[in-house]
């Protein structure tokens, strides 16, 4: 189904009149400013849907802006598609109505005319809702890494991205399932809102899902080996994994802490990188945000320039290898996609990434290790999936640390290596398919861990923490699945590749096209706030990680 094939608006109607009580909708309405919107919002005058649960965020943010939406009606919207539709996918862990209802409210007093009048605009996310990876801490709420060796635990505070998201405005509606503590690729609890019998990817599955479904329209996740594209390239939506550092981790339950990356998951990159610029920036509780150069002033870009070649002038290297050992139907769709940046101007040249290091993982098993060994006791808790890389991290604890010093010095070479590779090259992006497989079955993976990336060429960006676009290539004509490619520059450099897929995704919008999901009413759990855990960690575990933080860095240098 195209996003033009909304259902009609009668579909609002049962949730909406409980809601917004005996006013309804309209009256909510009135209490909100009306005037145009700002900042490279498409105009209120130019959408068409009709339930708002099919806006996309830029769309959404449009009409909460300029006062034809109400923040109540879109999360009505949002909770009555999830209750209705989230049976057979299970994206949702947790929903939490009674807050988010709240913080609507909020938001709708912060962008009624009164509020812009006395304290000028409110931020472009405003009223959004949300759905947050299981992974990230909001004070008073349950935080369990979608794994029952948590089950009970209340986070102590508030993470650093979700503390900045709320002090825009979002509206949290709830949290997304992850792969059990985000070690693996499946989220096998989870289906494809696509195929129900495929894998979401992992470990950001249930974000991707509840995004791809249209349960909300945008969502966080984290990437420590792909777990920000993969999913997206399985379930037909848009992630970026921006520069290591650029998004503060602070309050997120962490698989390796020199990995780790936290980013924005939407339909379009528009979405995406709308909530980046909220999410991102300098943290003094993680100094590996103060590194690299601020978040542009106003954010990031969210409109393409258009005309007939508006690559022109850019070089795209294309990770050949990669490419020919495609399966034939999703081949198809990489070609097409190279056809489309050539057409718009671009140019494509092959090149091939540096060779990993044999022991470039050495450390990775470790610092894993380092977080769950405080869980030794609950060993019998872990999925049976999941509880041997758990028992092995555990024992990586014995890796010397000249074999940990050593794997961090190789990384390093090989940062400086990618980097040359863009210097030797003249390149402005790669190119590098979203998957190696052309989707995958839930239980086929659930074993697969993010360490292994045999899912797809995705390590690249983690080590060298490089940012990566994931961005939709259409569907394979042999399994009926989405597929991505990656589109990947120079550390600190996300305005370039958002520029770079917003010209593609507006010259061939596949984002635009919204799976067919079958009524399958939930319960979904539902939860509201109460007395913060003990802490002093926000995510109210322990989790100090290193003293010692990886940094990206441009140089080309030989080491």
């Amino acid at each position: 189904m195209s996003r033009r094939g909304f259902l009609s608006a009668a579909a609002l109607g049962a949730a909406g009149a409980a809601t917004l009580g005996a006013n309804g909708a309209a009256g909510a309405r009135s209490r909100v400013r009306s005037q145009a919107p700002a900042n490279g919002l498409p105009s209120p005058d130019s959408i068409t849907v009709t339930d708002p649960a099919f806006l996309d965020a830029v769309q959404a943010a449009s009409l909460l802006q300029s006062g034809a939406l109400h923040p109540r009606e879109l999360l009505d919207a949002c909770l009555s598609r999830s209750t209705e539709f989230d049976g057979e996918i299970g994206g949702w862990i947790r929903i939490y109505p009674e807050m988010a209802y709240e913080a609507a409210d909020a938001a709708a007093e912060r962008l009624s005319q009164q509020s812009v009048s006395t304290n000028g605009p409110a931020p472009l996310v405003c009223g959004l809702p949300l759905a947050l990876k299981d992974l990230f801490a909001v004070s008073g709420l349950p935080l369990t890494a979608s794994s029952r060796v948590l089950e009970g635990n209340i986070a102590a505070g508030d993470s650093t991205a979700w503390r900045r998201l709320k002090d825009a405005g979002m509206v949290l509606l709830g949290h997304a399932h992850t792969d059990e503590f985000a070690i693996g690729v499946a989220t096998e609890q989870v289906g494809n809102p696509w195929n129900t019998e495929f894998s979401p990817g992992g470990s950001s599955g249930g974000s991707a899902a509840v995004l791809a479904a249209r349960f909300v329209p945008l969502a966080t996740g984290t990437d420590t080996g792909g777990s920000l594209r993969l999913p997206a390239s399985a379930c037909g939506i848009t992630s970026i994994k921006p520069t290591f550092g650029r998004c503060s981790v602070r309050g997120v339950i962490p698989l390796t802490w020199t990995r780790d990356h936290a980013g924005p998951m939407g339909r379009s990159v528009a979405d995406a990188a709308l909530m980046l610029g909220f999410m991102a920036g300098a943290d003094p509780e993680d100094p590996c945000t103060a590194v690299g150069p601020a978040v542009p002033d106003g954010g990031y870009p969210l409109s393409a320039k258009g005309g007939p070649t508006p690559l022109s002038g850019k070089r795209f290297g294309v990770v050949r290898s990669d490419v020919d050992a495609l399966p034939d139907a999703t081949r198809v769709l990489f070609d097409d996609f190279l056809d489309l940046v050539r057409r718009l101007g671009g140019t494509t040249v092959d090149v091939k990434l540096p060779t990993m290091p044999a022991d470039i993982t050495t450390g990775d098993s470790a610092e894993m290790g380092s977080y769950h060994r405080q869980f030794q006791d609950r060993m019998g808790l872990y999925r049976l999936s999941r509880a041997p890389a758990a028992a092995l991290a555990i024992g990586s604890l014995a890796v010397p640390s000249i074999d940990y010093m050593t794997a961090a010095r190789n990384r390093l070479v090989y940062q400086h290596e990618y980097n040359r590779m863009f210097a030797d090259n003249d390149l402005d992006a790669i190119l590098v398919p979203g998957a190696k497989a052309d989707g995958v079955k839930r239980l086929e993976i659930a074993g697969v861990s993010v360490f292994t990336g045999v899912m797809g060429n995705v390590g690249w960006a983690n080590y060298t923490g490089a940012p990566a676009i994931s961005t939709p290539a259409g569907r394979s004509a042999a399994t009926g699945m989405p597929f991505g490619v990656q589109v990947g520059g120079r550390p600190w450099d996300e305005s370039t590749l958002i520029e770079i897929v917003l010209e593609l995704q507006a010259a061939r919008p596949d984002w635009q096209e919204a799976p067919t999901v079958a009524p399958a009413p939930r319960e979904i759990p539902r939860v509201q706030v109460t007395t913060p855990g003990a802490g002093p960690d926000p995510t109210n575990t322990t989790n100090v990680g290193f003293g010692f933080h990886f940094l990206p860095t441009t140089s080309t240098a030989a080491i």
